[in-house]
């Protein structure tokens, strides 16, 4: 059985070099980038050459950062660390964010501070990119937008409790015994609770 001899680390650096050149292109071009493309990004973004997305347990993940498992169930107790996927990997991009931004130290093979920086100025110029996609797409709404359609539902039910409470209800009300008035205090509620959901059609139901 052969073994395939390990490439020379100046030999190896240069691959990743020319790797990364070639992300760098995509991304001018306005390609997609894979899986494996953007967690290259993210690794240099965070100082390390290591471009694993995701580690498959917290053996492999301790591995990754270059720490005793002791110490990594230390930081997993920080708030805001990371929680692993649903299948049970790690992101390895959420790991190195947490680890860079809380400045603990984690050994890693570095990549230099100017090519981190050029990574993360990438890194941002992609999530822009895909953000402004996933916008046309429908997958996200303009802050604004949310704020207005609040404001108009919270309206909506303000409109409705003041005519159920002040108009409608007091002579009602008037002659029902504790559990007629409770029930229609209920029905009044739901009435409201419904435009909050925006359920206008089921707020003119209950009215009904």
């Amino acid at each position: 059985m052969t073994t395939t001899p390990a490439l020379p680390a100046d030999a190896a650096e240069k691959i990743l070099a020319a790797d990364f050149k070639n992300i760098v292109r995509k991304v001018q071009e306005g390609k997609p980038l894979t899986v494996a493309e953007r967690a290259c990004v993210e690794s240099r973004a965070a100082g390390s050459t290591d471009s694993t997305a995701f580690a498959k347990n917290l053996v492999e993940l301790a591995a990754i950062l270059g720490v005793t498992r002791r110490t990594l169930c230390s930081w997993q107790k920080l708030p805001g660390a990371p929680r692993p996927q649903s299948n049970g990997t790690w992101s390895m991009a959420e790991w190195r964010e947490f680890v860079r931004t809380r400045g603990l130290k984690a050994r890693v093979t570095s990549a230099g501070n100017e090519e981190a920086l050029k990574a993360r100025k990438l890194l941002a110029e992609v999530e822009e990119r895909e953000l402004k996609v996933a916008i046309r797409k429908g997958e996200y709404v303009p802050l604004a937008e949310v704020r207005a359609a609040w404001m108009r539902a919270i309206g909506k039910a303000t409109e409705q409790l003041r005519a159920r409470f002040e108009n409608e209800l007091p002579p009602i009300l008037s002659g029902l015994d504790a559990v007629g008035i409770q029930s229609e205090c209920r029905r009044a509620i739901d009435g409201v609770l419904a435009v909050l959901h925006g359920g206008d059609g089921a707020a003119k139901e209950i009215s009904d």
